[in-house]
């Protein structure tokens, strides 16, 4: 039996594209922490079965993560994220101009640019057409 290349639930669509080697994750509304959660293991879960470890999340139509859902990421989600892929996850961040501008004004500039650890780097971006080049860019650093 083949595994999935999609999920499907009311606040997230994630599709897997072999072709590119991306896991597109659209988020199309305003999510509760449950809900976030529900995402994020939902889109791992397919990720593990994939091998993906590529992602483009576009947020343009999600609400910004609050020290709720930032707590459950760092606790829960990144420990789990290591053990099932187990090594670098690149995540570009797709978000529009005003998210983006709130990230920063409640982060501080270096939010904007990349975060690293042993097993997830990630960018955000304004347009997908720059988040898909880092995440080629990533794939071809990483092939080397």
């Amino acid at each position: 039996m083949t595994a999935p290349e999609k999920v499907t639930l009311p606040f997230l669509q994630a599709d897997f594209q072999k072709d590119l080697q991306v896991l597109f994750c659209r988020w199309r509304t305003p999510v509760t922490l449950v809900q976030f959660m529900e995402g994020y293991t939902a889109v791992l879960q397919l990720a593990g079965q994939k091998g993906a470890r590529f992602w483009l999340h576009d947020l343009r139509l999600r609400n910004l993560s609050g020290a709720d859902e930032q707590q459950w990421f760092s606790a829960i989600f990144i420990p789990a994220l290591k053990q099932t892929l187990g090594s670098t996850n690149f995540s570009a961040y797709l978000m529009s101009p005003l998210q983006y501008e709130q990230l920063i004004a409640g982060a501080g500039p270096e939010a904007a640019g990349n975060t690293c650890s042993n097993c997830l780097a990630l960018h955000y971006f304004t347009n997908e057409h720059d988040a898909l080049e880092w995440l080629h860019l990533c794939r071809h650093r990483v092939a080397v």
